[in-house]
């Protein structure tokens, strides 16, 4: 004679009878035992325990996605040197032609417009000696031009409160400025055989230098072979 034993993994069935009147419904452990058989309790004790863990982890992710959407700032080209450039030597023509244009009644105006241009002038000077521009002859030769010219103008200049620095860049004395005479300021910066009219006249040029360093940049690389994109835009010129 011999005995089957099935065993059974779940324990639940020795309650499926239990009595209400028995005690144990006032016990409640039934309820208990379904809620750690489900799994609740050990879900309930990760949920207390790593909320101050999770709140962490969630600043810590929300940082990470905040500094990864934060633009990456591209390292300037040459063109984009170039392009600095030409929009300063744009400025300083902008400037002279603002002084001729003001009458010589309105001294403020004047005053602010000769501020505007020695502003425009120093960016000018600035954007021209830097990277690989500085090594650009002709836009060299065009601000030792400027130098000379300064030099040349200088007791003008001085009259109006403007004078030249040994960095190449104009110094502006405003008590001087504003004092000083309308017709002046408006000589120094007269359409014809003036300093301001030369001034324009080499921004102009330094305009074009840097138009075409910006171009011709743009379409070749360091070792003077077209880039793909240049190629192919030339391509479509003549297509």
């Amino acid at each position: 004679m011999s005995i089957n034993i099935n065993p059974k993994n779940d324990m639940s069935f020795l309650f499926t009878n239990a009595s209400s009147k028995d005690g144990f419904s006032s016990m409640n452990w039934l309820k208990d035992y379904s809620l750690v058989k489900s799994g609740a309790y050990s879900k309930l004790m990760k949920a207390y325990y790593s909320e101050d863990d999770s709140k962490e982890t969630s600043k810590a992710a929300s940082k990470a996605l905040s500094d990864k959407a934060q633009p990456v700032k591209e390292k300037e080209t040459v063109s984009d040197s170039y392009n600095k450039l030409s929009s300063a030597a744009k400025s300083v023509q902008d400037s002279v032609k603002k002084i001729q244009e003001l009458p010589e009644d309105k001294t403020e105006p004047l005053v602010s417009a000769v501020k505007d241009f020695v502003t425009n002038y120093n960016s000018m000077v600035e954007a021209a000696g830097k990277g690989d521009i500085k090594n650009d002859k002709s836009v060299a030769g065009r601000l030792t031009a400027l130098s000379s010219l300064s030099t040349g103008y200088s007791a003008e200049l001085e009259a109006i409160g403007v004078s030249k620095g040994d960095d190449g860049k104009l110094k502006v004395d405003e008590d001087k400025l504003s004092k000083a005479d309308a017709a002046s300021v408006k000589k120094v910066f007269d359409k014809h055989s003036s300093y301001g009219n030369n001034v324009n006249v080499s921004a102009n040029m330094i305009q074009s230098n840097a138009n075409y360093g910006a171009t011709r940049n743009s379409i070749y690389d360091a070792t003077a072979r077209a880039n793909a994109a240049a190629s192919s835009s030339m391509f479509d010129l003549f297509t």
